[in-house]
């Protein structure tokens, strides 16, 4: 049933529009089922981001992947909240910096987060990038990171 509730589509559009003929008991289902779903994605984010911070600092290609996909999947968390979307398709993470109007410090997410996803890319598919490649470090990003999960999990 969870991979089913997923594919329908828009779960707030629809929470919303059948409102008027559902008791608030059954929306009152499927906003849970929202809240659960929410849950369970930051839930994986967290789990890339305490994997990152379990590497040595020597494998900072693999500290940079986990960073941004604790970083995507807490955008995802946050985005799948405010609006109802869902997507596996590859191109969601072009979606990565895009919050919701009101998020803490949004801007400078929105920019940080396309920068990790643009070093995670050349960590995880360019073999001659270096550390010294990338734009930031892995301990400023591991900083910016959990800030952002604060932020993502408070929202």
């Amino acid at each position: 049933m969870d991979r089913d509730f997923l594919k329908v589509g828009n779960h707030r559009k629809i929470s919303n529009v059948y409102a008027v003929f559902l008791t608030p008991a059954e929306v009152h289902k499927i906003n849970a089922e929202i809240q659960k779903h929410t849950r369970l994605i930051f839930d994986l984010a967290f789990e890339h981001y305490t994997f990152s911070v379990s590497l040595r600092k020597k494998q900072w290609r693999q500290r940079i992947s986990r960073l941004y996909y604790a970083s995507y999947n807490a955008s995802k968390a946050v985005r799948f909240d405010h609006d109802g979307n869902h997507s596996t398709d590859v191109k969601d993470h072009s979606k990565v910096g895009l919050l919701p109007d009101g998020f803490p410090d949004k801007a400078t997410y929105e920019n940080e987060l396309k920068n990790l996803r643009e070093d995670r890319n050349s960590c995880d598919y360019d073999h001659l990038a270096t550390k010294n490649d990338l734009l930031k470090q892995p301990d400023d990003y591991q900083v910016l990171v959990l800030n952002f999960l604060r932020h993502a999990h408070d929202h």
